[in-house]
């Protein structure tokens, strides 16, 4: 054969080609198949959906959406394809051919929003590797059939679950609450939880600490421990974020005095060195909740005492009464050193420096509080006020007669404790009996107790 023919050949083929196409019409592909698979929120299988109008594929923030696309060209050109999200995403291979993944964004506007999808489907390859020159790139993109196949799929946040007791009741004797809230996310994310009080008065302590599953380590919930420094109604708030969405819960949170106080009387008890019973008022003189305690001359106070069939109390029922049995250095049950950081700990110790009975006035007599102001002062054992508030006038019989005058010394004025029982002096009797008065009148007169009398020195009574 003439090698110049063969070289012919090719060109002729060539030119007709071009020649038959330039004449017939280019169909463009068509699809025969177009489905998406996603993983729907809630589902625990896979949902696979032909596309069509009214199909949405709903998958979670980070969610794989899997497309197939069967397609084929009339005018058997070959079929290239390229996948397109003008709203975000991203795919495996954006030049895939029939099957790709689409990754959702990691973060969206709102609750869920829509994406679309697109796979263009073209009988030319018109990109600038195929075709270099830019006027054929031009002629090429005008020769081809084009198709655009279009998948709606909306990616959902889905809010946290948080699971906690909406209404919690705790007695204001409890020296802590706890609320614990457990979350969970159904995307997964990791939560961040959040406390604060909205309602109540503004001396409720709050502090967050996490719940951790014991085996992985990994944390499901928060925990708030709550102090309140007075007793009544508060509402706390917690909230748990993912990042993008918060789920908020109020809690309803009451603080009763629980036992409630006495309005009076007197509370038995038994000396733990003696075995010996004995009664001791409830409260300072005049013995009655919500009264000021009444200051008083040791005179007064024992003249006051016999009047009710009472006595002043010794040392030791005093100091029985404050610890009760528990060797405690204060008859409260709360911790003063607990609150040591704060302006004033309400009612939640005794009425000592740093009470809110303290901020009152800077003369100790206008600080004194009502008898019962401080329900947890005393609960222990039903007696109330022992530390802080008022001194208290302490007597007690030695082995010879004599009388001798203690004064038990915590107060508003000072943080004294069980042990704070200060002797005074002893007065000689004679013998006599120092607990009739008209001995003890006798045997006070010339003494320093004759006219010590004190705006911050009472007294309570015991039989």
């Amino acid at each position: 054969m003439n090698p110049g023919w063969r070289l012919l050949a090719p060109l002729f083929a060539f030119g007709a080609c071009s020649v038959l196409h330039d004449e017939l019409p280019n169909d463009p592909p068509t699809v025969h198949l177009a489905r998406m698979t996603c993983q729907s929120p809630g589902k625990a299988s896979l949902d696979t959906l032909i596309n069509s109008a009214d199909a949405i594929c709903q998958v979670q923030r980070g969610g794989e959406v899997r497309f197939e696309v069967r397609s084929a060209d009339e005018d058997d050109d070959p079929v290239f394809y390229e996948w397109r999200a003008p709203s975000g995403g991203s795919f495996r291979d954006s030049q895939a051919r029939e099957t790709n993944s689409w990754f959702a964004p990691q973060t969206i506007a709102g609750p869920s929003e829509q994406f679309v999808v697109q796979v263009l489907i073209t009988d030319r390859n018109c990109n600038a590797n195929a075709v270099p020159d830019l006027a054929d790139r031009q002629r090429c993109a005008e020769d081809a059939g084009v198709l655009v196949e279009n998948f709606l799929v909306e990616v959902v946040q889905r809010e946290p679950v948080l699971e906690v007791t909406t209404d919690v009741t705790s007695a204001f004797s409890a020296p802590q609450i706890l609320i614990d809230a457990l979350g969970s996310d159904p995307d997964g994310d990791q939560l961040e939880y959040h406390w604060e009080q909205v309602a109540g008065q503004d001396s409720l302590s709050i502090w967050p600490e996490d719940i951790r599953d014991e085996e992985t380590g990994r944390q499901i919930g928060s925990r708030v421990v709550a102090v309140a420094f007075f007793p009544g109604s508060y509402k706390l708030r917690v909230s748990a974020s993912d990042g993008a969405a918060n789920t908020e819960r109020e809690i309803a949170l009451h603080v009763p005095i629980e036992p409630s106080l006495p309005t009076g009387g007197m509370v038995r008890l038994v000396l733990p060195t003696t075995g010996q019973a004995y009664e001791i008022d409830a409260y300072e003189y005049p013995n009655a909740r919500g009264e000021r305690p009444q200051p008083a001359s040791l005179f007064q106070a024992a003249s006051l005492c016999a009047a009710a069939s009472k006595r002043l109390c010794n040392p030791s029922e005093w100091r029985a009464a404050c610890q009760a049995d528990q060797m405690r250095s204060f008859s409260s049950t709360d911790d003063l050193a607990a609150y040591d950081s704060r302006d004033h700990f309400g009612v939640r110790f005794c009425n000592v420096p740093g009470s809110i009975f303290s901020q009152f006035s800077s003369d100790p007599a206008e600080q004194l509080a009502p008898s019962g102001s401080f329900p947890n002062c005393g609960s222990a054992t039903g007696v109330f006020d022992l530390t802080g508030n008022i001194e208290e006038w302490v007597v007690a019989i030695d082995d010879a007669g004599d009388l001798g005058v203690y004064i038990a010394t915590s107060s508003i004025s000072s943080n004294g404790s069980c042990d704070d029982v200060l002797l005074l002096g002893t007065l000689s009797s004679g013998g006599r009996d120092p607990y009739d008065l008209e001995i003890l009148a006798e045997i006070i007169v010339d003494s320093l107790f004759q006219d010590y009398e004190q705006p911050l020195l009472g007294f309570r009574c015991c039989r």
